[in-house]
């Protein structure tokens, strides 16, 4: 089985891992605001954000990790938090 793309989905945002080459690649939309119309809808206003990872470096990996949950979660996670971020870009590495 090879992993070809992984979708992830935080309250604050949603990322895409893939691999290309050496480079693990973090393709994501981060939530930037929220703005309420006169009429009481809500518009969501959100941002896109890369990160890059090596497949061949895991002390990388661990640091896109941590930026990648504290984007999706909106908080600088412990340990445990990054984890899950973690493993989920382990798939793609070497």
């Amino acid at each position: 089985m090879k992993v070809m793309r992984i979708d992830i989905e935080g309250p604050n945002g949603t990322a895409t891992i893939t691999r290309d080459g050496w480079e693990i690649r973090v393709d994501g939309r981060r939530l930037v605001k929220a703005v309420e119309a006169e009429d009481g809808r809500t518009a969501l206003v959100s941002e896109g954000f890369q990160l890059l990872g090596d497949a061949r470096d895991t002390e990388t990996n661990a640091k896109v990790a941590r930026v990648l949950q504290a984007t999706l979660d909106g908080y600088c996670g412990t340990n445990g938090d990054v984890a899950d971020y973690l493993r989920a870009i382990q798939n793609f590495e070497d």
